[in-house]
């Protein structure tokens, strides 16, 4: 097999968070071999000829996820697209609506599946409820729905052990899928200081950034105390986020601890931020990767991480910053200290991240995967389309059943 024409059903493209955009970016630089199906009423960043959207009969905001939508897409629709693009692989990105509809049809047609494991959702819904029993029912709906797969995809070596263990999925079935980012859009050389003026923050100032969603999940409450803390020390630095959610209705009662809070920035805007901050700071522990502290790095940026999910790798792998116990603030505070006064160490981390991020264009994570999955489509017992003669009938009960159970 020479080239593998892929189809991937995601439940998120047009969303800002790093999943869209590593799938954008996916699409940007895909010839025809990668194709995806999405369902959403949300505005495209650009139009991309190998993105298919399909309009959802209704949507509703996510539970427990608000800035996430949960739509109801046209499955005949998506039947008929994924016949007309004949795929030898289906892609799985997410397991909410769109997901469901492609693994119900890529079984009905006989195309082998794989899935990519991007987000961690049991830990995501326990921090948003604090409820055992909802990551519970959650582990054991993944368990569930990635049963039945060639493949599972996962960013980091941790989330190959969780997979294994939480999701029972067999060690042999588990691909790392290589990390990349678009390094052409975040760079050093979009550094321009001037903008902090146009933002009404002060220039000379140590600027610690976060990018992501403002949300109970990432611990953006944790990282606020801290910089209140750090605002008490007298020291000269800004904290930077940048990012939609919950926590922007405080943005003008903390500017007066210089935490800023920017709203959604994207393209160009955002590279000058990233290149123009001077350390990145996420205190995330359920991300799966942490697609923006490659682009931190990226960008020459010191990264300060926790000490759980997938970004510790990252940053253990290139020596650039700090890996910390998100339950100890003393370390947290003390990190800090020590980049804003240790201009040896800071620099040091600066080049690692630099020079870890080399290699890791989203050109050369494209081509880890499509060779991962032309292995899986060899390895695979099916070769081809096959539609039986009561597949509309079976996916219309199949379908109209997983609303009722």
């Amino acid at each position: 097999m020479n080239n593998v024409n892929i189809v991937l059903f995601s439940d998120t493209v047009y969303d800002l968070n790093g999943v869209s955009r590593f799938l954008n970016d996916f699409a940007d630089i895909s010839k025809d071999e990668f194709k995806i199906i999405t369902s959403t009423k949300k505005s495209a960043f650009s139009q991309k000829k190998s993105i298919y959207n399909i309009k959802p009969f209704f949507r509703i905001s996510m539970p427990f996820y608000k800035e996430l939508d949960l739509v109801f897409p046209n499955p005949f629709k998506m039947a008929k697209l994924l016949k007309k693009l004949s795929p030898h692989l289906v892609h799985i990105s997410t397991p909410g609506p769109v997901g469901i509809i492609g693994s119900i049809l890529a079984r009905l047609y006989k195309i082998p599946k794989a899935g990519i494991y991007h987000t961690d959702f049991p830990a995501y819904i326990y921090k948003n409820t604090n409820s055992k029993i909802f990551r519970y029912i959650s582990k054991y709906y993944l368990r569930f729905f990635y049963s039945n797969f060639e493949a599972i995809f996962v960013r980091t070596q941790e989330y190959k052990s969780i997979v294994m263990n939480d999701l029972k999925i067999d060690e042999s079935k588990i691909f790392i899928l290589k990390s990349g980012i678009n390094t052409e859009s975040f760079s050093f050389s979009f550094r321009d200081v001037n903008i902090w003026n146009d933002y009404k923050i002060r220039m000379n100032s140590m600027k610690f950034l976060y990018v992501g969603r403002a949300t109970k999940e990432k611990n953006i409450e944790f990282l606020i105390e801290l910089f209140k803390k750090v605002y008490s020390l007298k020291l000269n630095i800004d904290l930077i986020i940048v990012g939609n959610g919950h926590f922007l209705k405080y943005k003008e009662q903390l500017k007066k601890y210089n935490i800023h809070f920017l709203g959604m920035k994207l393209e160009k805007e955002l590279s000058n931020i990233y290149a123009s901050s001077d350390v990145f700071i996420f205190p995330s522990t359920t991300d799966t990767l942490g697609q923006v502290v490659m682009e931190g790095m990226s960008s020459a940026l010191p990264v300060i991480v926790t000490n759980k999910g997938g970004p510790k790798e990252l940053v253990k792998a290139s020596n650039s910053g700090f890996i910390l116990d998100i339950k100890n603030d003393n370390e947290w505070i003390n990190s800090v200290k020590i980049l804003y006064e240790n201009k040896n160490l800071y620099k040091n981390y600066s080049q690692n991240s630099i020079r870890f991020m080399e290699d890791k264009d989203i050109k050369n994570s494209f081509e880890d995967f499509c060779d991962k999955n032309k292995l899986i489509c060899e390895n695979s017992y099916f070769s081809s389309i096959t539609k039986s003669k009561t597949m509309l009938l079976s996916f219309e009960l199949i379908y109209s059943l997983h609303f009722f159970i």
